[in-house]
């Protein structure tokens, strides 16, 4: 028995779910390692909680005056409980070298 497997038994034996998406690992997958972010394009993607978004903006700044970014793309997903809309995420994708996401509350 795999030790996945172990922790998804005892998850079922004490009535839990896993945590973990199932198809996350079928959708996704982590993009390559940028050697810099001097002069990337930077996503922030927040999810309209005003930590988040405080949160967000000091790493912009942070990352811009450090790193010297080529541009940034700052957007809120729509219902922070739920996954970004497909539009933000390709927006994201095809304007942005790396996107730094935040959840805070």
């Amino acid at each position: 028995m795999t030790t996945a497997t172990n922790v998804e038994e005892r998850l079922r034996q004490m009535g839990l779910m896993s945590p973990i998406d199932p198809d996350a690992a079928n959708r996704w997958r982590p993009a390559p390692r940028l050697d810099t972010l001097h002069g990337k394009v930077g996503g922030f993607l927040g999810n309209r909680k005003a930590n988040a978004a405080l949160l967000l903006h000091n790493v912009r700044e942070l990352l811009d005056r450090d790193m010297e970014l080529g541009d940034s793309l700052a957007v809120d997903k729509y219902v922070y409980s739920r996954p970004a809309a497909d539009d933000i995420i390709e927006q994201l994708a095809v304007r942005c070298d790396f996107v730094v996401t935040a959840i805070a509350d």
